[in-house]
């Protein structure tokens, strides 16, 4: 599995027009999934779902925000400015390409806080731990060759 850039826990969710359903689940029927293309969000088709590892190492990736999300090292994951960066290689403090996000700069109020921000038009990863091993699937995703966990982040699909 080494060489393998689309490394999916079969519990970590994708977001689809559905709403946020485990990588499992997906492979079981076609489905549109959350993908980025030309600098705008949109659906495309997840497309060769397999598993590519019965029990392989895992990552949890958590965020700044709270959110978490479980992937093989290998995956992909996109670093602001699309850069590609191994999720094994992530380190706390990286910025990654969000869903959505605030313009950069942008000062925004917290009511649960009641603090305010500046958006760094980023998420930023807080740990990234070893998480056991879990089912691992690959899959392409058409055209942008991309895809959206349910945390907002930006991974890598398999080329197609």
């Amino acid at each position: 599995m080494a060489d393998v850039i689309c490394a999916v826990a079969s519990d970590t969710k994708l977001e689809t027009p559905e709403g946020p359903l485990t990588a499992k689940s997906l492979a079981a029927k076609p489905a549109p999934v959350f993908t980025f293309e030309t600098g705008r969000v949109r659906f495309r088709m997840l497309g060769d779902p397999r598993v590519v590892g019965a029990s392989a190492p895992v990552v949890r990736v958590t965020l700044a925000n709270g959110a978490s999300f479980r992937v093989g090292t290998e995956q992909i994951v996109f670093k602001k400015g699309m850069v590609e960066c191994r999720a094994a290689d992530l380190a706390p403090g990286d910025a990654l390409v969000p869903a959505f996000t605030y313009l950069e700069g942008y000062e925004y109020r917290d009511d649960a806080s009641a603090s305010t921000f500046t958006s760094a038009a980023s998420l930023l990863v807080s740990s990234v731990a070893a998480d056991g091993e879990a089912e691992i699937y690959s899959f392409t995703v058409n055209v942008s060759g991309c895809f959206f966990v349910s945390a907002g982040v930006l991974c890598k699909a398999a080329a197609a």
